[in-house]
């Protein structure tokens, strides 16, 4: 009978752009917007955000949340890139994601510093070739297991059985893409896979549009993510980001965030 009195809870999950970034950074602290909407809903806020979390850590730890803490308010998964894969290691008790692409490419890159190159005396061998990121990345990249419609269907499942689960549950909730769902380049061929396999998928009339902020998230198909709602309010990518080098957001981003969720919070259910 106490629950009633106690404040309702504000669960939220995701990767960087919901864990406190600037910490990890040694970056002077600020505010994250997970705090800043709990203060302005009146809740106590539990964040299961993790810097590089892949969307299967997400989603399963948000859903576990959801299943075990009673008095929610509120749940949100802000989503991360689709190319992520996550493993729960027993041994450990903990999630480890993996980005294939990035992890491999950044080692591959760091490579020439340690071979040898115009002013560079190499000596030792790449570290970063000898850590798990980068082996589990390159069995991925070698086997053909880092498809990016395989990482678009998954995610788009993940996302599609949330709100099946909160509205079963009858928990208020809303979702949100964090970045960019695909890591940029020039080359444009998984830019458009990703965007082809979304507009194909048999979810994307299923998704509740009221709760899930900028669906179908990519923007030549119509959606939004915070990076491009970001752009879309500040074109020179300074107001609310770190910096040029560094996209996360910084203090004005994160506070703009909690005040686009509670706006959508009290549109739906106010």
């Amino acid at each position: 009978m106490f629950e009633f009195f106690k404040k309702k809870k504000l669960i939220v999950a995701g990767c960087s752009y919901v864990d406190d970034y600037a910490k990890t950074q040694n970056i002077k602290p600020f505010p994250i917007w997970p705090d800043l909407l709990a203060d302005r809903l009146g809740m106590e806020c539990i964040n299961l955000g993790k810097c590089a979390a892949g969307n299967k850590e997400i989603f399963s730890k948000i859903i576990d949340a959801i299943t075990n803490e009673k008095n929610i308010g509120l749940a949100i998964p802000m989503w991360s890139e689709f190319q992520r894969v996550s493993f729960y290691v027993d041994h450990e008790g903990v999630w480890k994601s993996f980005h294939p692409d990035r992890d491999f490419l950044n080692a591959e890159w760091t490579d020439k510093f340690h071979r040898g190159m115009s002013g560079v005396n190499a000596t030792v061998d790449n570290p970063l070739k000898k850590k798990m990121p980068y082996r589990v990345s390159k069995e991925l990249r070698d086997f053909g297991l880092d498809g990016v419609r395989g990482g678009t269907e998954d995610s788009i499942r993940l996302m599609y059985s949330f709100q099946n689960i909160c509205d079963n549950m009858n928990v208020k909730y809303l979702q949100m893409q964090g970045p960019m769902p695909i890591m940029w380049k020039e080359d444009k061929t998984n830019h458009n896979r990703l965007c082809r396999t979304i507009v194909d998928s048999p979810y994307i009339d299923k998704m509740n549009k009221k709760t899930f902020i900028g669906w179908p998230i990519m923007r030549e198909i119509g959606g939004k993510s915070v990076d491009t709602i970001f752009d879309n309010f500040d074109p020179n990518r300074k107001r609310f980001r770190l910096s040029e080098e560094d996209k996360h957001p910084n203090a004005e981003g994160q506070k703009f965030i909690s005040g686009y969720l509670y706006d959508r919070y009290k549109k739906i259910y106010s």
